[in-house]
């Protein structure tokens, strides 16, 4: 014992004589390369995960052809300076038992003077750098999305002016252009803020009239932390009914390995739906939940489950369980498997969606059924020049109880006793089709095209339900005459910030024939993927005359009002299914 904790004390000073014989060699270069290339600089510290400050960590700028332009080994304090020619660098910082930090692309400026601050995460934080699943193009880009994010989601990225912190003036010359890049926020400190959403919708499926949406959001310096949101719609015309209510309360705490545990309940209340003879209001709820561990350099773990209840004349619940598995490979490849029995929940990441979908239940076989499935998915994603990911994966689906959208008033002898919910107040329904079952194979790329700015598109292939003839049939004749078969979706889209306008965007078009009423690949677009959507959110508070904080929200489906399958009832009305009907949202909403 003796023996070992001798050795392991020459071993750390040995270590430290090294340490400090290569700050002393790096600051005498960085002397040298002064005098010789001029003022061009690159400084900042080198923290880990924690934001403890790095000794001894080895700095290197490597030009486009990998050769080293300078390096140098940060000091007590985790700092490092370079000065360097102008030109493109890769800031690369490397130490033993962490994974490297880097900063590809860094333009140096003749007589600039640039700030890069790097986090290099443990093995046992992969978070960082394992490709984040990408948001299906249908989810609104609005007030009810959870702020809370785990550490591998901080930021990356930071450009001021001269204007900056106190002690980067401290380390920096007051003069010449400043530019500042970071790998995580300098602190972590606990925030609480909150936004309230005056919203009118028209044609959206239990979403109509005006409503009124407030969210409050609380996270803790540990990462944990709270959310509530309600939403609360006003009186609706020509027909009379109370106001519905939605209000979820979401919680979020941090747990070994890096992980974290998500619970999410929703309570929803819709007098305005009605279903067959007599049954009108709908009640249910939703509790979501799910945990994330990481399980050293080279995997991650989301598991949970999502309980739905639903009341409309008699009572539906089902636990639908969700698991994904990813792992990381050579080259940036990650292979994730996930099986899930919820649409639209996989990951921990989606349940960031605060307000969970209605659960709508309709009768069949006299019980009150909620429609349910399977899903079961191989995919493997990597990282392509310029920053993109492309992904393909392979899925096998079942439902039962798949629910069709339609738009139209149903006159009473068209309404059958099971497998309908009407909303009068859109005149938009529910109505459950056909088992059937899809499997296929998806492939997608996303690629930034600006710093703010992505573009992406999608090919898939699987079963959907379609309408062969549609003519003068009753409503059970039409569903009964739909039909599973092969068809394709092709998807584009583009999202993401117009600098220096305040407005954020995000705009698809997804086509798949017209006769299809269910969505190809369904699990991963959702009901209100088909056809040109977007939304919009246009900042108001650049001017004098208005609040920061205020902006104006846009979000519209099927803007074309495409895939529409019209048929006649028995009145001679006309009546339509379609995978997605058209629906507008607009207001205003103010964050504080």
């Amino acid at each position: 014992m003796k023996q070992l904790t001798l050795q392991h004390g020459v071993y750390l000073t040995l270590t430290a004589l090294a340490s400090v014989c290569a700050v002393a060699g790096a600051e005498a270069q960085v002397s040298r390369s002064a005098d010789i290339f001029g003022a061009s600089t690159v400084s900042g510290i080198i923290r880990d995960a924690d934001g403890v400050p790095q000794m001894g960590a080895l700095v290197e700028a490597l030009l486009p052809d990998t050769t080293i332009g300078a390096s140098a080994v940060t000091d007590a304090r985790g700092r490092y300076h370079l000065s360097l020619r102008p030109g493109s660098y890769r800031i690369q910082a490397t130490a033993a038992l962490f994974l490297p930090a880097i900063r590809d692309r860094l333009q140096v400026l003749r007589g600039g003077r640039t700030v890069v601050n790097l986090t290099m995460s443990t093995l046992l934080a992969p978070g960082g750098w394992l490709p984040v699943t990408r948001r299906t193009t249908s989810e609104p880009s609005d007030d009810w999305i959870w702020t809370l994010r785990s550490s591998a989601s901080r930021p990356i990225l930071r450009f001021e002016d001269q204007g900056t912190s106190s002690s980067q003036r401290d380390d920096e010359e007051s003069e010449g252009p400043l530019a500042v890049s970071s790998s995580r926020q300098e602190t972590r400190r606990g925030a609480s803020g909150g936004s309230v959403t005056v919203k009118n919708s028209q044609g959206g499926f239990a979403r109509g009239g005006s409503h009124n949406i407030l969210v409050l959001t609380r996270v803790n310096e540990d990462g944990s932390g709270a959310v509530v949101r309600a939403d609360l719609s006003g009186t609706r015309s020509p027909y009379p009914v109370a106001p519905s209510a939605e209000v979820s309360i979401g919680t979020q705490r941090r747990t070994p390995l890096n992980g974290f545990t998500r619970a999410v309940l929703t309570y929803s209340n819709h007098p305005e739906l009605t279903a067959g003879r007599g049954m009108t209001g709908m009640q249910g709820a939703t509790l979501r939940s799910a945990q994330r561990v990481d399980v050293g350099d080279l995997m991650r773990v989301d598991a949970g489950s999502v309980m739905r209840e639903s009341n409309l004349g008699g009572n539906a619940l089902i636990v639908e369980p969700f698991l994904r598995v990813s792992a990381h490979g050579p080259a940036s490849l990650v292979l994730a498997y996930s099986m899930t029995r919820s649409r639209g929940t996989q990951s921990l990441d989606d349940l960031d969606r605060v307000s969970a979908p209605t659960p709508v239940a309709v009768m069949r076989s006299g019980h009150m059924r909620l429609e349910t499935g399977s899903h079961h998915e191989l995919s493997a994603a990597g990282q392509i020049p310029g920053g993109g990911i492309v992904e393909v994966a392979i899925y096998h689906d079942a439902f039962n109880n798949p629910l069709i959208a339609g738009v139209g008033t149903l006159a009473a002898a068209d309404i059958p006793a099971e497998g309908l919910v009407a909303d009068p107040t859109t005149e938009t329904y529910r109505v459950a089709g056909r088992n059937y079952s899809s499997a296929g194979v998806r492939a997608s790329i996303r690629q930034p095209v600006t710093k703010s700015m992505n573009v992406g598109a999608e090919v898939a292939t699987g079963q959907s339900l379609k309408a062969e003839h549609l003519s003068n049939a009753s409503m059970t004749e039409v569903l009964g005459g739909l039909t599973p078969s092969q068809v394709y979706a092709a998807t584009a889209y583009a999202d993401g910030k117009i600098l220096h306008t305040g407005t954020t965007v995000r705009a698809s078009y997804r086509w798949q024939p017209l006769r299809a009423l269910t969505a190809v690949d369904a699990y991963r677009v959702g009901d209100d993927g088909a056809y040109l959507s977007c939304s919009i959110r246009q900042s108001l508070g650049h001017t004098r005359l208005l609040p920061q904080g205020l902006e104006a929200v846009v979000d519209v489906q099927n803007l074309l009002a495409q895939g529409y399958q019209p048929f006649l009832s028995s009145d001679g009305t006309t009546m339509y299914l379609a995978q997605t009907p058209r629906s507008i949202q607009a207001g205003l909403s103010f964050t504080f």
